[in-house]
């Protein structure tokens, strides 16, 4: 967009911290002693090869730019000369190939946009730091280029004026743990997260590869999150999902490794049937391509050795109570025992139930034999080791509701398919004393789930906001503000709790220069909130606005997407199932 002024640019480097000034120019003449005619500012980014050739021209000659951290021109701000026969351009360039510069840049630049300022606004950024009330939040294209007190900011010509008085301002949401993502049956979840200021997703069983669901997705018309995507789940022999990636050796899980990565996938998905020598293997060989690898601890390895091989982040706190228990190895081998015996092709009926209720026991058994001591010097190598955890309360919590709660409002906006799955509840094929038995089991598992949690958060253990959508009780969108108010009544501050959905997972994904905070420099993904979310986390939900790279969409737009889902949902095959 051209101006005649930069209304944020006032000549100082540290007014953009984001982006380096290679030159700045104050005086009406440039360096050649050429009056200037007008002073030109405009946003962009060339293309590759046009560089180098732009920046020396502009820096030595006609004004200054900015580069961003890639070293991409970013913004260009030209002083176009008054040709005169007594004042010739130096070094040989004739007074058309001033102009050619922007003719060049016009036809170069990406895409023309035009500024959007919140204006007098409460910003909660996310950083750590206190809330500021009274910030003006200046958005030029996709990323934040000013965030001041209301007063002193010079707010762009022509400029889309949000009235954020009384309002609040944070980072656009992310749910690190979903499904359904990346499948195509389910088109209408991407609406339901944007929606519900959910900017970016971690899609924890994504697609064979990787790559061609990329080039399918970018002609997707409708608002849809980021998506960072992870490979199919990898699992041992007999898998528990039919789609899932069977590595049964060390060679297969290596060999698995390489074509996933080759594949475009973002990590590693591993699962609870691995055997341990495929399991250390696919660490081995993950760490030695440096892709990470999540997911599930298997069965088969404890989560202290999980964190000691690196596993980036463990879902649903997977071996982790066994890990706080004393008792860890004794546990580990009953558990081995019971499940052989459940699983024996031989077993009759009689002996799959003795052995079913004899787990039920032995997870009880796990959930009172907790011992803080023991969970503090496991906590402490997850911190040490930086070894996230993703408790998805949400999904623990959904275990417990068993049918589904009928009467729920947000279910119109699943599919029929969907909701045939989820009307069951978890424990439908189990025998009703069993069924009763399980519901208790995760009543005890969830309390003990939130003790942990907080436990961790005092340990500094990294956190980060999940849901398991789409499984029953997980909504896609609605489900992250579950999730933030579940990790609240466990013991995080609300402000832990927001960073767990927004600084925290750019963090792990190694994006904190780009986005996860209301900071300059940073990717436009915003919330606009009537509540104060610190006063109290369930205001989350009181959504006027979102600002999804750059663009605004408001309280109306949004409704109109919850419409759309809900019609998208109403079409044959818009299912997805959760893992």
């Amino acid at each position: 967009m051209w101006n005649q002024e930069s209304s944020w640019n006032t000549g100082d480097s540290a007014h953009n911290p984001s982006m380096s000034a290679m030159g700045i120019f104050r005086q009406p003449t440039n360096s050649s002693g050429v009056r200037v005619s007008h002073e030109l500012t405009m946003r962009l980014r060339f293309r590759p090869g046009l560089n180098r050739w732009i920046r020396d021209w502009v820096v030595l000659e006609w004004g200054a730019v900015y580069l961003d951290r890639q070293g991409e021109i970013e913004m260009a701000r030209i002083l176009v000369p008054s040709i005169t026969p007594e004042r010739p351009v130096r070094r040989g360039h004739s007074p058309f190939s001033v102009y050619l510069i922007f003719l060049v840049a016009l036809f170069s630049v990406r895409g023309w946009s035009q500024s959007l300022v919140i204006k007098d606004v409460t910003v909660i950024d996310a950083t750590g730091r206190a809330a500021e009330p009274h910030s003006t939040v200046v958005i030029d294209g996709d990323h934040i280029v000013a965030v001041s007190r209301s007063k002193k900011t010079h707010l762009p010509q022509n400029a889309v004026i949000v009235d954020g008085t009384g309002k609040f301002l944070i980072p656009g949401l992310w749910d690190m743990h979903v499904h359904g993502a990346s499948d195509t049956r389910a088109p209408w979840s991407h609406l339901l997260f944007v929606a519900n200021g959910v900017v970016g997703v971690r899609d924890m069983s994504g697609p064979p590869d990787a790559n061609a669901w990329r080039a399918t997705q970018a002609s997707n018309p409708d608002p849809s999150p980021t998506i960072y995507l992870g490979s199919p789940i990898v699992d041992g022999p007999n898998p528990a999902w039919p789609d899932s990636i069977v590595v049964a050796n060390e060679a297969q899980g290596r060999e698995v490794v390489d074509q996933l990565q080759q594949r475009g996938a973002d990590f590693i998905k591993v699962y609870s049937g691995l055997s341990r020598n495929a399991y250390f293997a696919i660490a081995d060989e993950a760490k030695k391509r440096d892709i990470p690898f999540e997911g599930h601890v298997p069965d088969a390895v404890t989560a202290a050795e999980a964190t000691g091989a690196g596993q980036k982040s463990i879902e649903h706190l997977t071996q982790v109570a066994e890990g706080c228990s004393k008792e860890e190895k004794t546990i580990a081998a009953e558990r081995q025992r019971l499940e052989a015996s459940f699983r024996a092709p031989d077993a009759t009926m009689p002996q799959k139930i003795a052995a079913g209720q004899n787990i039920i026991r032995l997870n009880f058994h796990v959930v009172e034999s907790f011992d803080e001591a023991t969970a503090q010097s496991l906590f402490a190598q997850f911190a040490k080791n930086g070894t996230w955890q993703t408790p998805t309360l949400t999904l623990l919590q959904g275990q417990i509701d068993d049918p589904l709660n009928t009467n729920d409002p947000r279910l119109q906006y699943l599919s029929k398919e969907v909701r045939a799955k989820w009307d069951a509840g978890y424990y439908s094929h189990f025998p009703p004393p069993a069924r009763a038995a399980m519901v208790q089991l995760a009543k005890a598992e969830f309390d003990e789930s939130k003790r942990i949690v907080a436990l961790m958060y005092r340990t500094g253990v990294p956190i980060l906001a999940g849901t398991d959508t789409m499984n029953p009780h997980c909504l896609p969108g609605f489900g992250i503000h579950d999730e933030l108010a579940f990790l609240v009544d466990a013991g995080l501050p609300p402000l832990a709790a927001l960073q767990a959905a927004t600084r925290n997972a750019a963090q792990f994904m190694g994006q904190r220069d780009r986005r996860g905070t209301i900071e300059v420099g940073k990717t436009a993904d915003l919330v606009l909130l009537d509540k104060d979310p610190l006063a109290d986390i369930h205001n989350t939900r009181s959504i006027q606005a979102v600002v999804l790279n750059g663009k605004l969409f408001p309280r109306a737009a949004l409704d109109a997407m919850l419409t759309k889902a809900q019609t998208l949902a109403g079409i044959p095959d818009a299912a997805a199932s959760g893992k």
